[in-house]
């Protein structure tokens, strides 16, 4: 044989070999999709996302021995908080990366474009961090939510926290977008059955001027504001509420998304107007819930070098923690029966105790409400003011 054959030969044998071991390391995973902003105003929740996925693919892989006994993979789509791009990234990671389930999300728009999306492929979607009533009220098989809801938000905290603590007159500021409008209504109808004084305006969720909204509402004197703003919109709004004297002057302001009033930059845009503020979150230093969340807190700590701030790093981590969960007890990837295990679902997660709901026609269809706290900035530390049972402090007002 001439050396050009046998070179030839070689190049062969070790291409084949490499080809079978590609094939072979594709037939032993079983691929997941995630579906979240990488990039836009709240690329921060892709950072807290990929956390989140590092330490749940590190439990899923390493302590639980994978799932089908294969290692779970992800494959993150980056929605950059825009529904077209948000279903279109969707629909490749069925037809192109063939995801079994899809895990995610935190804007509502992007969320309710991809239950179109789960419905046409019949793919199991199991939503994080989106909290628009719609995306489970409209009773979609295939679509389930493991985290807060408008409805359950508003409920059983916000009202309740408005009752507890005596607030008489309330404003109200919302984004004009599903999340934003959605959550507002809900908040206007509850606080008119309790029969509380108040007002709303609407803003724009992509706006970093808020005086005129605000001028309205200091004219109204409430002692309270609730802000359904997303993104670094709501810094502005806090900055500016302060500058025309609001609060926390005169009104304590509660945010109504979370994670803004932990990102990095909330002390840098917001300065001194950041104390007193107060916040929806679902974690919180010195409340664990169960051993799952003090595990995974401990976990974090040690992979970064730094406390869990951002929720959303372990509502990922919770959902696809319930996926693995799923997909072993469906006994292979049919969607169905995927289908049928999540229902099903009775598992403790980080975040309590999972457990779908079954109402169809309702917001409850396919719907878990995590335990969520109301904290308040005190001197840049944060403190839980409600519920009562989790107090780890005093709400303090100016």
């Amino acid at each position: 044989m001439t050396q050009r054959k046998v070179f030839t030969v070689v190049i062969a044998l070790v291409l084949g070999t490499f080809l079978m071991a590609q094939g072979v390391f594709a037939e032993d995973t079983i691929k997941v999709g995630v579906v979240g902003p990488r990039t836009g105003p709240a690329a921060a929740t892709g950072q807290a996302f990929e956390e989140g996925i590092q330490l749940a693919l590190d439990v899923i892989n390493n302590q639980m021995g994978g799932v089908l006994g294969k290692k779970m993979e992800v494959v993150f789509e980056d929605t950059g908080g825009v529904p077209e791009k948000a279903a279109s990234g969707f629909e490749k990671l069925i037809t192109k990366d063939h995801v079994v389930v899809t895990v995610g999300e935190s804007h509502s728009s992007c969320a309710l474009a991809e239950v179109a999306i789960a419905e046409r492929y019949k793919q199991p979607l199991i939503i994080a961090e989106a909290w628009a009533d719609d995306i489970t009220a409209q009773g979609n098989k295939y679509v389930f939510r493991a985290g807060p809801c408008n409805s359950g938000v508003v409920n059983d905290y916000i009202l309740g926290f408005v009752k507890e603590y005596g607030f008489k007159r309330v404003a109200i500021v919302a984004e004009n977008t599903d999340w934003g409008l959605g959550i507002k209504k809900l908040a206007e109808d509850g606080l008119k059955k309790m029969g509380i004084e108040n007002m709303v305006v609407e803003t724009s969720r992509d706006s970093n001027d808020h005086y005129a909204e605000l001028n309205k509402i200091k004219n109204f004197k409430p002692d309270l504001v609730l802000a359904f703003v997303y993104g670094f919109g709501v810094h502005s709004l806090i900055a500016q509420a302060h500058e025309v004297g609001l609060v926390p002057q005169e009104a304590l302001l509660l945010e109504g998304a979370g994670p803004p009033s932990l990102w990095p930059e909330y002390w840098q845009n917001v300065g001194d107007a950041g104390d007193l503020e107060l916040f929806v979150s679902r974690m919180h230093a010195k409340v664990d819930l169960n051993e799952k969340s003090k595990a995974f807190r401990e976990s974090y700590e040690k992979a970064f070098n730094k406390a869990p701030t951002d929720y959303k790093s372990r509502s990922i981590y919770d959902v696809l923690l319930i996926a693995a969960d799923a997909i072993n007890r469906a006994g292979g990837t049919d969607p169905d029966k995927i289908v049928d295990a999540l229902e099903k679902t009775d598992m403790k997660v980080a975040g309590g105790t999972v457990k779908f709901g079954d109402e169809k026609g309702t917001f409850r269809y396919h719907q878990w409400q995590p335990p969520m706290l109301i904290i308040q900035w005190q001197n840049r530390e944060q403190v839980v003011v409600y519920p009562v049972a989790a107090k780890t402090g005093e709400l303090k007002r100016k």
